[in-house]
């Protein structure tokens, strides 16, 4: 048991830390989804994988036949259905195979900052963010400041602006993003000139002795 005011880590990091293709993967959702670094990244791969794991214990169990609806197995996986279905990640009629073939675009669409860009709180997935930390953004009347909460699907429509916030959906329409111009290519270099052969300077003519008197 570890010193217990000792927040523990709830993410697993990458067992391997150099791999191109997982690192592309998160690179792009930092990117697509305004993330602060990829740690959020492995912390919402960490709860799916939890979520994955479960679902598919549950079926190996229930696949037996063995398992009745008033067990300690129907009731466990009725609850995890109902809670992504509270999150809005599954859809009503959702089974508990639907599970294995979540992604975690899936959870990482339902998390606050998201959902404020895509309600039009916000223009871009960065300023949402922003938005949230400073204490722009309130739930069900109330101020959030995490962009990781996940938001339930009956809370979605009571997303709005904090009261006393400057900022109005209005106003953010008249100030659109400011789109940063790509850089132009650098001038590729000049040929290198071919060398010059410079000739070598003639020796100088040897001067004659001058004749004497007895020649």
């Amino acid at each position: 048991m570890g010193y217990p005011g000792k927040a523990k880590k709830i993410y697993n990091t990458p067992h391997h830390p150099w791999q191109k293709a997982r690192i592309d993967e998160e690179t792009a959702l930092v990117k697509k989804f305004g993330l602060r670094n990829k740690k959020s990244v492995w912390k919402f791969a960490s709860m799916l994988r939890k979520f994955r794991g479960q679902a598919r214990t549950l079926l190996g169990v229930i696949g037996t036949g063995q398992v009745t609806e008033d067990s300690h197995f129907s009731r466990e996986a009725s609850q995890i259905q109902a809670k992504l279905q509270r999150l809005g990640v599954l859809k009503e009629e959702s089974k508990l195979e639907d599970i294995l073939a979540l992604k975690i675009e899936d959870l990482l669409e339902r998390q606050l900052q998201t959902i404020v860009f895509r309600k039009g709180y916000a223009n871009s997935m960065k300023q949402a963010r922003q938005f949230i930390v400073h204490g722009h953004i309130s739930l069900n009347g109330r101020k959030i400041t995490v962009p990781s909460y996940m938001v339930l699907k009956a809370e979605e429509d009571t997303i709005s602006y904090y009261i006393g916030s400057p900022i109005t959906k209005e106003a953010l329409a008249a100030k659109p993003l400011l789109k940063v111009a790509p850089k132009a290519p650098a001038p590729a270099p000049a040929p290198a000139a071919a060398p010059v052969e410079v000739a070598a300077p003639a020796a100088p003519a040897t001067e004659q002795a001058a004749p004497t008197k007895g020649e």
